[in-house]
């Protein structure tokens, strides 16, 4: 951002240059509609604090309000603006620079221009949506709508009906607001085109409306900063008052007002015009003090710290009737009178005596005024109930008086938070959003002091927006919504530096001339300087002016032949130390009474010296000032031949009055000695007194620090075990993780850990056989590697795993022939909570040869028996088919699926049903007895009875399909037809 020179010695002020200023009556470039609900009045005032000047807006405040009431609210916005608040009449014209406020019981419209009031049942409830609608119809893109705190979400309909007509939204940060629904409900319609704190509003809106950027923070660069500082000095220099720990962007955003106010485009200009115009540096200081406030702010607040004060006030002794009170930042004194009536509410209600004492302080002397006179409007009969109106106010035809115990009861003050020194010993300290326009370092700063400020137990009480920080520590949160915290039982901390400054600093601030102040007229200045010097040498006096200690602190002519620096180590620049031994006692003694009585004084005595004697007449002057306990001592002699003449016989007369006057000097001095000495006394008592109660605190802590060294040690002795018990724990955690490790590799087992997101965790050395890991894969996804098996599912099933919880278990195969058996559990820690899977891998190797070998034995077994001439069957305990060879089912003339799981006695051999048979099977059954030729003849369809014998034995477990032989047992039954043997023996033998 360009800036001017400040040292351009134009003689037009730089405003002159600027655009003319707005006609009176000129109607706005925009209108802007605020929505809030009747809970947004801070958010309102944040507003149009903010609000640059000369936008040439119009601005209407539409807000639900009770119908049956008076409104407030233009009094209250009056206060944050200079801009004029109005309230709506029927067919009132819109005007530039103009805010207007719905009246209660109607709703409003526009048309052409003017605004329209309307019965309240049209609206329908929504006030402002009927209110945006009517705007975006009537202005077009000229429309602009601002949703502020609010409950509900009336509003979002009219902004809608704006941006369809071109205009421009803009909405409260959510965070930011008391009430979030509104703001929340119109940013989720899509169409806010800006969403800031309400503060932050009104510039953004200036920047959109009039296309002209704001002075911002970002745009000081190391020129404007230093044009900033300047203007700070200047302002400290003008009013006393120290801006300079504030916000950066809370002082832009202030001076920027300003200069849009005076049509001035550059901060250098600016600058320029605040030297010339001292009635602007007041009225920049003004708008820097941000007085904001009303009776009983967020009075839900204060009713929590009513209960807050009734608890710490009904555990205090009964004869601690004394309660300390400071409003920082008080302003116009609303919030100091609210704690006031609050306290003697508790007072009648708790039936004690309470000696209310409320220090309310502020940097700005016109709000300090406003609050001493303790007038205040009708309108507050809207906030302040009517139960507190009656009794702690009295009505007048200016407004509401405060009563007089009420007014009694508080100290109004100016005072700097910053630097003065604080009150201490409160019961309660009130500073509601003064921290939030400080930087942090002061915010610190405060916050430390306050601390000190507060007795032990003590209640701080902060606006919404403000925390604690740092200092939380030092406090307990009793209501952390409302912001009101608990001073902690430990012993007060130091002042921080630079805390207490000297009284006077701001008066010696006022008289301090600027470095940058243009000198108007050079030549005339050194002129009257050469002038004045010149004078002051050859005819004034010679003088110095001291403090009442007697430090020179300036000097003025030549003061040789009367002080001259002593022997030894001087005192730095004290006049006693510096005058003649004659002068020595009278000088301190005058000293001593113009500290009791402020008047003038003569101090003579004969001064030796080359020339002879003469007559040295001190005078002692007091100067009035800003700067009191400052001196002008004026030397002036006479030759001794001025002074009255006297005869020979009169000489010893001389004498004697010579020695009365130095005898009555002598007396004074004394006299002021033993004053001094009795102040000292007195000091020293109360020096000792705070010393012996230093050594008292000193003993206490020095007990306390040696039950903190037992207690200590304690400590340490349970550190040492508690650290062997860790150590002991370390070393069984060390050897249960080498047995993991060893058994994990003894059992041949490869095994892999993975997290719930897939990631490795461990895996053992054997693993590699499945994938190739190193030790610095740990942490990666398993998704990264190539896994060396023929089976494309593992992902699927690990995934699975972890969502059923079951364990799954399958073989595979690797791509080199191996053959594993994969088992996926899920990773369950010692509180039962699933932390991934562990994937265990078993080699089958062995197994699959072994099976292979019982697969081909299994064949030849069944080939050879598939070849034998006789029947056999197998059966199980129940007596059921199971199997059988071809001659079976031949001899029986059946087929497998028409025998196999029927009874034997079923199968349509007599024979076998017989008794004995049975018996003997039976008996098979039931010890493992075998059958061994057991003869039968059997009545053979087509054949007639053919002798056969009979055996039958155990043939041990059947298979269960696993492979693992745990099924039940079978037997095995053998048919032999004796007549086909003998046959076939006989056609052997023929041959």
């Amino acid at each position: 951002m360009s800036t001017a020179d400040p040292s351009d010695s134009s003689g037009e002020p730089s405003g002159a240059q600027g655009p003319a200023p707005t006609p009176p009556d000129a109607p706005p470039v925009a209108v802007v509609g605020l929505g809030g609900s009747a809970g947004s009045l801070d958010a309102f005032e944040r507003f149009f604090v903010g609000l640059p000047l000369g936008s040439e807006l119009a601005f209407v405040v539409v807000s639900h309000l009770d119908p049956h009431q008076e409104s407030l609210m233009p009094e209250i916005l009056q206060r944050c603006t200079v801009l004029p608040v109005l309230l709506i009449q029927d067919d009132m014209a819109l005007k530039a620079d103009h805010i207007y406020v719905t009246p209660p019981g109607f709703s409003v419209g526009v048309q052409g221009g003017r605004l329209r009031l309307e019965a309240l049942e049209r609206a329908q409830g929504h006030i402002i949506d009927a209110f945006f609608s009517s705007l975006a119809r009537d202005r077009g893109e000229q429309a602009v709508g601002v949703i502020l705190s609010g409950m509900g979400q009336d509003g979002t309909a009219g902004l809608q009906a704006i941006k369809a007509a071109g205009g421009q939204v803009l909405v409260q940060d959510p965070q930011s607001a008391e009430f979030s629904s509104m703001p929340e409900a119109a940013i989720k319609t899509g169409l806010a085109d800006v969403v800031l704190p309400a503060e932050d509003i009104a510039p953004r809106l200036y920047e959109l409306v009039t296309h002209t950027a704001l002075l911002a923070p970002g745009d000081l660069e190391a020129e404007g900063q230093t044009e900033l500082q300047k203007i700070l000095l200047l302002v400290r220099s003008r009013t006393g008052q120290d801006f300079t720990g504030y916000k950066v962007s809370t002082l832009v955003r202030r001076i920027d007002r300003r200069m849009k106010s005076q049509r001035i485009p550059a901060l250098g200009r600016y600058l320029r015009f605040l030297i010339e115009t001292p009635g602007e540096v007041e009225a920049l200081a003004q708008d820097l003090t941000i007085n904001v406030t009303r009776f009983f702010r967020d009075p839900d607040a204060f009713a929590r710290l009513k209960e807050h004060l009734r608890s710490t006030l009904m555990i205090r002794e009964p004869d601690q009737v004394a309660v300390r009170v400071w409003v920082a930042g008080c302003s116009t004194g609303e919030e100091a009178y609210s704690v006031a009536i609050v306290l003697h509410e508790l007072m009648e209600e708790l039936g004690r005596p309470l000696s209310v004492q409320v220090f309310a302080t502020d940097i700005d002397p016109q709000a300090i005024a406003t609050a001493r006179l303790g007038l205040y409007p009708h309108s507050i009969a809207q906030i302040v109930s009517a139960q507190r109106l009656g009794r702690y106010f009295k009505p007048s035809e200016e407004g509401y008086q405060i009563q007089g115990f009420i007014r009694e009861s508080v100290v109004f003050a100016q005072h700097n938070t910053f630097s003065d020194p604080p009150f201490t010993r409160l019961d309660l300290l009130c500073c509601r959003n003064l921290l939030i326009y400080l930087k942090t370092e002061l915010q610190r700063h405060i916050l430390a002091v306050f601390h000190y400020a507060l007795k032990p137990g003590g209640l701080l009480f902060l606006g919404t927006s403000e925390t604690l920080g740092p200092e939380r520590e030092h406090f307990s949160t009793l209501d952390s919504h409302w912001r009101i915290y608990r001073r902690g039982q430990e012993a007060a901390r130091p002042l921080p530096s630079g805390q207490i400054v000297a009284r006077g600093e701001s008066s010696l601030l006022r008289r301090t001339a600027l470095p940058f102040q243009p000198d108007l007229r050079p030549q005339q200045r050194t002129l009257s300087q050469q002038a004045q010097r010149v004078l002051l040498t050859q005819y004034a006096p010679p003088a110095v002016v001291i403090n009442l200690q007697g430090e020179i602190l300036f000097v003025s002519g030549q003061t040789g032949r009367y002080l001259e620096l002593p022997s030894g180590t001087p005192s730095p620049n004290n006049v006693l130390e510096m005058v003649q031994d004659n002068l020595r006692y009278d000088l301190a003694a005058a000293i001593n009474t113009l500290k009791r009585e402020p008047r003038e004084l003569k101090v003579r005595s004969h001064l030796t010296g080359p020339s002879g004697s003469v007559l040295l007449e001190i005078t002692l002057r007091p100067l009035h000032g800003p700067e009191q306990g400052l001196l002008l001592l004026i030397f002036h002699e006479q030759p001794a031949s001025d002074a009255p003449r006297q005869d020979a016989p009169s000489e010893p007369y001389d004498m004697v009055q010579a020695l009365r006057q130095e005898l009555h000097h002598t007396r004074e001095t004394l006299q002021a000695t033993v004053e001094e000495a009795f102040i000292s006394v007195e000091e020293l008592k109360s020096t000792n007194e705070e010393y012996q109660t230093t050594i008292e605190e000193l003993k206490s802590t020095n007990e306390e620090l040696m039950t903190s060294k037992e207690e200590l040690q304690s400590l340490n002795e349970e550190l040492i075990t508690t650290n062997s018990e860790h150590q002991r724990i370390i070393s069984e955690l060390g050897q249960a993780n080498d047995d993991m490790n060893n058994l994990l590799e003894s059992a041949g087992i490869a095994t892999l850990f993975l997290g719930n997101d897939f990631k490795i965790k461990r895996f053992t050395p054997r693993f590699a056989n499945v994938i190739r890991l190193l030790p610095g894969d740990i942490g990666r996804p398993i998704g990264d590697f190539h896994l060396k098996l023929r089976y494309p599912h593992f992902q699927r099933d690990v995934a699975q795993v972890l969502s059923t919880l079951l364990p799954f278990e399958t073989q595979v195969q690797t791509d080199d022939g191996h053959w594993f058996l994969m088992r996926i559990t899920p990773y369950r820690t010692a509180s039962n909570f699933i932390d991934g899977v562990v994937v265990a891998f078993t080699n089958l190797d062995s197994v699959k040869v072994l099976e292979e070998q019982a697969s081909i034995s299994a064949r030849y077994a069944q080939a050879l028996l598939e070849r034998m001439p006789d029947a056999v069957m197998v059966f199980n305990g129940q007596k059921q088919l199971l199997a059988a060879n071809p001659a079976f089912y031949r001899l029986l003339r059946t087929t497998p699926a028409r025998s196999q799981g029927h009874s034997i006695d079923q199968l349509g051999l007599d024979q076998l049903a017989l008794k004995e048979v049975q018996n003997a099977l039976n008996q098979l059954l039931a010890d493992g007895q075998p059958i061994r030729e057991l003869l039968l003849d059997v009545d053979m369809p087509g054949l007639g009875r053919q002798p056969f014998k009979l055996e039958a034995w155990p043939a041990g477990a059947a298979e269960d399909g696993s492979g693992s032989g745990s099924g039940e047992n079978v037997y095995l039954l053998l048919l032999e037809n004796l007549s086909t043997i003998a046959a076939r023996l006989g056609t052997d033998s023929g041959r």
